[in-house]
């Protein structure tokens, strides 16, 4: 366990020094205060049609709004606020995506072309344990990524004075899993064909693109369960039960994948 947390570690570090991963810390930032401007505007908008709505039926001052009318004003500004959290969460989630296939694709991979792999394999550490400390370092990056998001999506929330969506309670967690999937397939895949090649099969293997009685339907992941898009606009919440099955799902797949990837990395010859 010691030699797979200092690997781990070692991961983490060198992720770390990678620009790609900064710009998209700054470039969640970014969206967070975009989506805020966006925002204020369909505020300004939603609040001047409801004026000019009220001053056009009976011509009085907006500030004299019925308690229907107020509860109609704050249906639709809540509306706006599930739409923009829906989009904000579908961005979120699709950096997220590629940020994992980017780390999980060239974790082992890049090592093995740089040759520094020999140098941490000649030391008294395993494949097994230098495989698994490089996916639980990338495992702890998409834990950083994910808590940054939602801190973004919470932060949003506070500056507008709009409540969450109830749809959003567990889809921090189902993208963290959604990410895991993807990572470890991408993991697999990379030590079969080129990283990107890789990548791009692993984004692109989910069972969406099917449907039964289609044996890849079966065969293949399905992404799309661990996607509430349509519960968060809506603002439902997502059953703790549909969670824990997904959880399970992902958790044996993940298990399948490293296993393979496994088998695979000890097999290779590393030149």
């Amino acid at each position: 366990m010691k030699a797979i947390a200092l690997i781990a570690g070692d991961s983490i570090r060198a992720l770390l020094h990678r620009r790609f991963l900064i710009g998209l810390m700054i470039a969640s930032v970014a969206l967070t205060i975009g989506v805020s401007s966006m925002f204020n505007s369909m505020r300004a908008n939603i609040t001047a049609g409801m004026e000019e709505s009220i001053a056009a039926k009976g011509g009085r001052d907006g500030k004299e709004m019925t308690e229907k009318e107020r509860r109609q004003m704050r249906e639709a500004m809540e509306h706006a606020s599930f739409g923009f959290q829906t989009a904000f969460y579908f961005i979120a989630t699709l950096g997220g995506n590629l940020v994992a296939l980017f780390i999980f694709s060239t974790a082992v991979s890049s090592e093995i072309r740089g040759g520094t792999i020999r140098i941490t394999l000649a030391k008294p550490v395993s494949r097994t344990q230098f495989l698994l400390g490089k996916y639980a370092g990338a495992v702890a990056v998409m834990a950083a990524y994910t808590v940054i998001a939602s801190a973004c999506v919470i932060a949003f929330a506070h500056v507008q004075q709009v409540g969450l969506s109830p749809g959003l309670v567990y889809a921090p967690w189902l993208m963290f899993m959604e990410q895991l999937m993807m990572g470890a397939l991408a993991l697999l895949l990379s030590l079969l064909m080129h990283p990107f090649v890789a990548a791009v099969l692993a984004f692109f293997a989910g069972n969406a693109f099917y449907s039964p009685p289609n044996p890849l339907y079966y065969i293949l992941p399905s992404y799309s369960d661990f996607e509430p898009y349509s519960k968060i606009m809506s603002g439902v919440v997502v059953k703790a039960s549909d969670v824990a099955w997904l959880t399970l799902y992902a958790v044996d797949f993940v298990l399948v994948m490293l296993l393979l990837a496994l088998w695979r990395f000890r097999k290779k010859e590393i030149v």
